[in-house]
Order: C-alpha cells, then sequence, then structure tokens
C-alpha cells in the first residue's frame, strides 16, 4: 500500500494520470513539451469546456502552475529522485538567519534537478490558503537561472483533480537577475507577475486598438486576475522558502561532510536490511530501492545531522539566554583584503555580559569572489 505521507514528489507522480498516458506514448512523442501541454489540458478539462472556465478562475493558475510542476516532478524522476531533507534544528537556525546580499549565483546546485524537504509542520500555506508549503523543487536552467515549485497538499479536498494544479506555484530567476541579491530578485520577479494591468504603460492608451482587441485584452487579464492575486499573497511565504532553501544549499557548499545518506523515517526495516545484503549487487539495490519507492519510501540525504548533534548538548547554565541571529556575511580575505567570500555566523546564545556574546564564525570554504 502506498504512503500517504510519501514525500511529496512520489504523491505527485500517484496522483496524476496524465503521468501514465505519457509514458505509454511512443518514444518519439515523449518531450517535455507534450508533457506539460497534456498536464495542462487534462487539468482545464476537469474545470469544463473553455466557455465556462472563466467563471472559475482557479483554472487559469491551476492549469499553468500544473504544466511546470510536471516537467518538473518528471525530471526530478529521470534525474536520480534526489531528496534532501533539512534536520529541524538546522532548519530552526536557518529561519531565524540573514540571507543578507547572497545572490542566486552563490548558489552551488549539487543535481541539476532535486526536491528540498522543508516540513509540513513549518504552518505556512501557500496559493491563498489552498495548499499547505511541504518543500520545493529545484532546476537548474543550465546555469542561466533558477526554476522553483513550490509544493505541498491541498488543505481541504478538491472538488475534482483540476484543483490539483493550486498544489504548487511555480517562479523563476533569469540569467540577468543572478548577480542581484536573491530575495530582492525575487520580490521583483513576483511584482512583475502581480501587476495591475493598469500599469501597463502600453495599455494606457486604448486609441490604438479595435473593440474587437480591446475585449480580447480585457478577457485575457480577468482570466489571469487569479494569478496576478496568487503571486502578490504569496511574496511573504516564498521569500521564507527561499531564505530556507538557499541557506540549505550554501550550508551545503560549506559542509559538504554534513550530508547522511540513509532510508527515510518510518521505513520498514526489511527494505533498509534488504538493501544492506545487497551492497555488492546494485542491480538488486536498484530493484529493492524502487519497490520500497513504489509505496512511498525511499534513501534521502539529510542535512545537519553534525549540526544537531552539537546543539542536542547545550551552551548555557544562565536562566535568562537569548538567540543572536545567525547571518551569511561577505568576508574579506587574500591579499590586500581585496577578496570576497561569504561565510556563515552562527546562530548562538548570548550569556549576559559573557565572552560568549561574540558570534562563532565557522570555518568556511571559498564559495564566491570578486
Amino acid at each position: 500500500m502506498f504512503r500517504k505521507n510519501a514525500y511529496y514528489p512520489y504523491r505527485a507522480f500517484k496522483d496524476r494520470p496524465y503521468f501514465k498516458e505519457f509514458g505509454e506514448l511512443p518514444d518519439a512523442e515523449r518531450r517535455w513539451d507534450t508533457l506539460s501541454q497534456m498536464a495542462m489540458f487534462s487539468t482545464l478539462a476537469e474545470f469544463g469546456p473553455p466557455g465556462t472556465r472563466s467563471e472559475d478562475l482557479a483554472s487559469s493558475p491551476c492549469g499553468i502552475h500544473e504544466a511546470h510542476l510536471s516537467t518538473m516532478v518528471a525530471e526530478f524522476f529521470m534525474r536520480g529522485q534526489v531528496v534532501f531533507h533539512i534536520a529541524p534544528a538546522l532548519r530552526s537556525a536557518f529561519l531565524s538567519s540573514d540571507l543578507g546580499d547572497a545572490t542566486g549565483a552563490d548558489l552551488k546546485f549539487p543535481f541539476d534537478t532535486f526536491y528540498v524537504h522543508l516540513g509540513a509542520d513549518l504552518g505556512l500555506t501557500f496559493n491563498d490558503g489552498e495548499a499547505r508549503l511541504e518543500g520545493a523543487f529545484l532546476q537548474s536552467r543550465d546555469g542561466k537561472g533558477i526554476s522553483v515549485a513550490l509544493v505541498g497538499a491541498l488543505t481541504k479536498e478538491p472538488p475534482h483533480v483540476g484543483y490539483r494544479g493550486l498544489e504548487s506555484f511555480h517562479f523563476f530567476v533569469n540569467e540577468d537577475e543572478m548577480d542581484v541579491p536573491l530575495l530582492d530578485a525575487i520580490k521583483k520577479r513576483l511584482a512583475e507577475f502581480a501587476r495591475d494591468p493598469n500599469e501597463v504603460k502600453e495599455l494606457n492608451d486604448w486609441d490604438g486598438f479595435s473593440d474587437e482587441q480591446k475585449t480580447n485584452i480585457q478577457d485575457h487579464w480577468a482570466q489571469h486576475s487569479r494569478e496576478r492575486e496568487f503571486a502578490m499573497k504569496n511574496l511573504t511565504v516564498t521569500l521564507t522558502a527561499m531564505k530556507l532553501v538557499a541557506n540549505a544549499l550554501l550550508y551545503l557548499s560549506q559542509y559538504p561532510e554534513d550530508v547522511e545518506t540513509a532510508w527515510q523515517e518510518g521505513t520498514p526495516r526489511g527494505y533498509a536490511e534488504k538493501f544492506a545484503r545487497q551492497a555488492s549487487d546494485k542491480k538488486a539495490q536498484g530493484k529493492t530501492l524502487s519497490r520500497a519507492q513504489n509505496e512511498g519510501f525511499t534513501i534521502i540525504r539529510k542535512v545537519g545531522k553534525l549540526f544537531e548533534q552539537v546543539e542536542a548538548k547545550g551552551t548555557g547554565d544562565s536562566p535568562t539566554p537569548h538567540l543572536r541571529r545567525a547571518h551569511w556575511r561577505r568576508q574579506a580575505y587574500g591579499p590586500g583584503l581585496s577578496q570576497r567570500k561569504l561565510m556563515w555566523i552562527r546562530a548562538v546564545r548570548v550569556l549576559g555580559g559573557d565572552q560568549r556574546e561574540r558570534p562563532y564564525l565557522m570555518a568556511a570554504s571559498e564559495v564566491s569572489s570578486s
């Protein structure tokens, strides 16, 4: 039986019939553009005939975001099914961190496409409260930008499967925005998505448009009004999620040793033990892993186990400690301090006038230079 609380990528694949239909196509027809079209059209079909869809303003964002999600899910499965799970203690530190001027270019992608599990217990929702945030798909656009899809389960039972399009919110950072502080680039991108048609310069003067053109333009803006609303309302949750994701990637680039590859919590012992016994037979291991994944269990990369162990030891005995926020800083180094590298200053407990007021600067490898 499939595990209901499996990681989102596995649930998404199980819940969407068009993936099976896509897999049954002739080899020559199994292209990414075909898959995205199948995802969009099957989603829109659930909302009824084209003439009636405008009555449900969710149809447009459902179709568009589902189309983007479909290719990211497919890429996830094609490229190794990589899941990063952030340890709770490290996630808490990231939540109190400040990314500062870290940019998209500072993020080193360990894989072209992967999934970062943030945790449904964050209590964050997106798409105007329709979905509960669980994680994010990340995809490198051939070094020319970043594609992101925030994902999570719907907060209530949908009237039909087309509403599963509200389980994701897709956006991207362009190549020319990669050197801009990441959160600023995202704010700009979502502001463009949420732009009011009255702010579009080309539409300030209607004299150059025919009546038919005016009607088509107005209908188009009306159909996409829900998308603009989502972009505006998703700003806060998107920035929080991306702060977590970016911190995780920066942490990975500096502390690759703090990643443990292991079966996810709750995996039946039989799978783990059988997999271990098959260490000398990769083909057999692959079959065991595939069977486990079909039930919703998989091998993950847990980030922050060493960090958890350090935090569990505790740091102080003062009755009134408080937490100094963690943040990233560009640290001067090299001849004449002319170069820069990102340094992560950990969140630490501050105990009154104790010398531990000074932040603990963790050793860091070079991430970028200028």
